[in-house]
């Protein structure tokens, strides 16, 4: 009897870790919205003196609300050591959004409360009025701009 008991609690340990996956293939049973897959994001370009770098803009309320804006020139200053903000001619839609979220190095956001897009060169921790748009992939093009600038934001050709 004692040797059952102990392949009993050795079975339960080994499922412990187990219970609570999730195997099917269609992922989480509750998200706010599916990540974006290449299908369903839009391609844009980021001109900063004459280099250009790309992005991609989800599929989002908001990143949609700036794929109608564009092509727009902004002007970009640091905020924090971690990013640098552009103010927008036009608030965007935050129909569908979280109330807030954090940041990676090489995501485009959206900040509501001051109406800015945002590209992260830092990670940064959650905050309500961070909505998630996009990625950039060309980091030093960013982080390495030690004072303001302008940059030319427009679908990809």
């Amino acid at each position: 009897m004692r040797l059952n008991m102990r392949a009993l609690a050795a079975t339960i340990m080994l499922a412990l870790p187990l219970a609570g996956c999730n195997t099917s293939s269609n992922g989480p049973a509750s998200t706010t919205e599916p990540p974006s897959s290449p299908a369903d994001s839009t391609p844009i370009t980021i001109d900063i003196d004459g280099e250009t770098m790309t992005g991609t803009l989800s599929s989002n309320a908001t990143a949609r609300s700036l794929i109608g804006q564009l092509p727009l020139t902004l002007s970009f200053r640091d905020y924090g050591g971690q990013e640098k903000i552009a103010e927008l001619p036009e608030a965007l839609s935050l129909d569908g959004v979280p109330a807030g979220d954090s940041a990676e190095p090489l995501t485009i956001g959206y900040y509501a409360p001051d109406q800015a897009l945002v590209l992260y060169y830092e990670s940064v921790g959650y905050s309500r009025g961070i909505v998630r748009i996009g990625l950039f992939d060309n980091l030093a093009a960013i982080r390495d701009q030690t004072s303001g600038f302008s940059a030319r934001l427009a679908p990809a050709n």
